[in-house]
């Protein structure tokens, strides 16, 4: 596995000390603005200020565990890349109807349910690939993204007591200003701490203009320098309305993961082509691992962090090393109760703002990951009526409030949910009658390039091959129907120009097209033939065709059966 020219230091190498610290408070400054997430559904649930600092603390020391897990690649648990996890907004729909059935001690047994079941997931992912495909798994990044947006937004422009309107608009625009700013205009560490530096401007603009209520501000002073987190402070139970919600957290939270590894494999090799399926598998097994954890903590669910992967390539250093700072990092933190109580007390609209500014690149990442791969009718409608109810959530949810059963509701819990959900039995019945393999015949001297690649790019979308891949198929096979009618070798019945029948082939990691024709064997060469044998061989001609195809392609074969001749060229994926 070649390393990219732009990792200075790659998945084993060791950066020096000084440089690993570093690294590792700048990825917890970004994964810290993630730390906003937790005191949000804290008061979602109406914890009080202990069970709020319990929540946080457990899910910082199971982040810290993640980390680990993700990198340690032992026992078949962890893909061996630096893959950080963090919180998502995306599952609190889920864990609130939980709440509603079960109290707060259910929530953390879902958190359990939802380990168990992105481990589930993540073993189909090798054996539903059909299904559970890179697209569907781009669609539930793209979802989170949107849900975490749109949270922020509803943060920003909801009320909240003693905070003009116009209070509020600065407090958001002072917070995502700086960010933007720092993150576009600047370079270097500015650059780099950009989401923490704004998190800081939103800080210290909303203390200036007192929309820190002083309740907050005698919790943080009263808050101890250190203390012992108490597992289990919560409660712990398992109520059988958490299954089905457990279930379709688990799978979206299973995708995330799975197209964060796949970032996470993209750029620490050079030659990266297609996402190794069993680093995914064992990647989301660690995921499932640490939150299984996680719900003992009394912590809420993690996934992988493609933002943090990103930013890790960013920098050059996607060292394991550098996990081991981050999680001593984050357990650290995990025993600071006056670091935790910061983000408690931030006001909504600086949360907001920092939501929205994490929303653009999830989102944006989600939709780079289903756009890397061509799609048919059957994967646009699939992914398509997905996004839609998706973002519409709300909009379905309404006219089935009144009518649909509880077991219904259980399943429709979440825009998240409803999106990937669909998205995926979509998949399921669209893979009926879809055939691997599909031909055509075309007449070797009238047909035109054109009709060639319209047959290519309709095989190339219906299996999700990459564009590029496609493209070599189309050139290399319009010159083998070149190669064939110009040098003779098709035979003629008739009086007609025989025709030539197409078929490709497709089984994720190979594109192959197949000619077969009436008529001789294309020659293939490994190496050019001579000048000597240019002038001299009549033959030499066709054997720098047969070269110049075999260069084209990743692999040429040929067979002669009886009259009958096979000329196929195979593409990896």
């Amino acid at each position: 596995m070649p390393k990219p020219t732009a990792i200075l230091y790659g998945t084993a190498d060791k950066p020096p000390l000084q440089v690993l610290l570093i690294l590792a408070v700048q990825q917890m400054s970004f994964l810290g603005v993630y730390l906003v997430i937790s005191p949000l559904f804290a008061r979602e649930l109406g914890l009080n200020p202990e069970q709020s600092l319990q929540l946080v603390s457990a899910t910082l020391l199971a982040s810290g565990l993640g980390v680990l897990l993700q990198t340690a690649k032992i026992f078949g648990i962890g893909s061996g890349y630096f893959c950080p996890m963090q919180a998502t907004s995306s599952t609190f729909a889920g864990l609130l109807l939980v709440k509603t059935h079960a109290g707060l001690s259910g929530v953390f047994g879902m958190v359990g349910v939802v380990g168990v079941a992105q481990m589930g997931f993540g073993w189909l992912f090798q054996r539903l690939r059909g299904v559970l495909t890179v697209q569907v798994a781009g669609l539930a990044v793209l979802l989170i993204g949107l849900g975490l947006g749109y949270y922020g937004i509803k943060m920003v422009l909801q009320p909240e007591a003693g905070m003009a309107w116009r209070q509020q608009a600065l407090a958001c625009g002072l917070t995502l200003g700086t960010m933007i700013i720092f993150n576009v205009w600047s370079s270097g560490y500015l650059r780099l701490f950009s989401a923490f530096l704004g998190l800081l401007a939103g800080f210290v603009g909303s203390c200036l203009m007192g929309l820190i209520p002083a309740n907050d501000w005698a919790i943080f002073y009263n808050a101890p320098l250190f203390y012992l987190p108490r597992p289990m402070n919560i409660g712990w139970t398992l109520d059988y309305h958490a299954v089905l919600p457990a279930l379709i957290t688990g799978l979206f939270l299973a995708l995330h993961g799975f197209g964060a590894l796949a970032a996470a494999q993209r750029f620490n090799d050079t030659n990266w082509k297609r996402p190794d399926l069993q680093l995914i598998k064992q990647g989301v097994f660690a995921e499932g691992l640490t939150n299984i954890c996680n719900s003992l903590l009394n912590g809420l669910p993690l996934t992988s962090s493609g933002g943090a992967v990103s930013l890790a390539a960013s920098t050059g250093c996607t060292s394991r090393y550098l996990a081991y700072s981050l999680a001593a990092i984050m357990a650290l933190i995990a025993f600071m109760p006056k670091a935790i109580v910061f983000w408690q007390i931030l006001p909504l609209p600086v949360m907001g703002a920092a939501l929205i500014f994490l929303a653009a690149f999830t989102a944006l990442s989600g939709l780079q990951v289903v756009a890397s791969r061509l799609l048919d009718n059957r994967k646009t409608l699939a992914l398509g009526i997905g996004l839609i109810l998706g973002i519409s959530y709300e909009s379905v949810l309404r006219p089935l409030n009144n009518v649909s059963p509880d077991i219904l509701k259980t399943l429709v819990f979440s825009g998240v949910g409803l999106g990937v959900f669909v998205t995926v039995i979509l998949s399921a019945v669209f893979q009926i009658r879809n055939h691997t393999r599909e031909h055509r015949y075309f007449d070797a001297v009238h047909s035109s390039l054109d009709e060639v690649i319209v047959f290519l790019e309709q095989q190339g979308r219906r299996w999700g091959a990459r564009p590029e891949i496609v493209g070599r198929a189309e050139h290399a096979t319009w010159q083998a129907f070149e190669i064939l009618t110009e040098h003779g070798l098709l035979s003629r019945q008739d009086g007609d120009n025989d025709k030539i029948r197409l078929q490709t082939i497709f089984n994720e990691y190979t594109f192959t097209v197949i000619l077969s024709y009436s008529g001789k064997v294309l020659p293939l060469m490994t190496h050019p033939p001579s000048h000597e044998d240019m002038l001299k061989n009549d033959d030499a001609v066709l054997e720098m065709a047969g070269y110049l195809l075999h260069r084209l392609a990743d692999q040429v074969l040929t067979r002669r059966t009886g009259g009958q001749c096979e000329l196929r060229l195979l593409f990896n994926d």
